[in-house]
Formats: structure tokens, sequence, C-alpha cells
């Protein structure tokens, strides 16, 4: 299960981001990539099983901290 910092679930509230969402986008990884300004954090693409995708920033120290999640809509 992630663990969200304070700064993730607030964004995640604001944008009506459920943890079950994220932690089911999270098993299904797109791609990942290492975050241009903070080289210690990768950017993931991810997607849930109805299809909603994330952006999600975590550290690579510890995965299962979620720095940011960001929503990038469903695609058909």
């Amino acid at each position: 299960m992630s663990k969200p910092t304070l700064h993730a679930r607030h964004q995640m509230a604001r944008r009506r981001i459920t943890q079950g969402e994220l932690d089911d986008a999270l098993t299904r990884i797109e791609t990942a990539y290492p975050a241009r300004d903070h080289p210690d954090r990768e950017v993931v693409l991810c997607r849930t099983f109805g299809g909603r995708r994330f952006k999600v920033v975590r550290p690579y120290a510890d995965p299962d901290v979620i720095i940011t999640v960001a929503d990038r809509g469903i695609e058909e």
C-alpha cells in the first residue's frame, strides 16, 4: 500500500483520487522515468483498471512514499 505525503493527500482530495485508485494504478505502471528537476525522484505514468490515468512522483529511496499525484484523465 502506498503512503501519500500530506501534499499528495491534499492533491488527491482536490482531484478526487482515492487511495484505492492510486494503489490500483500503481499495479499497472505504463512507464517510469527520472524526474527532471529532482534526480532522487521518479515520475510514474500508470492507470487504474477502469482506465483513469495518473502521473505519480515518488522517491527512488522509498517507492511506497507518494510525493504527488496528478490525474491524466480517462483514455477510451
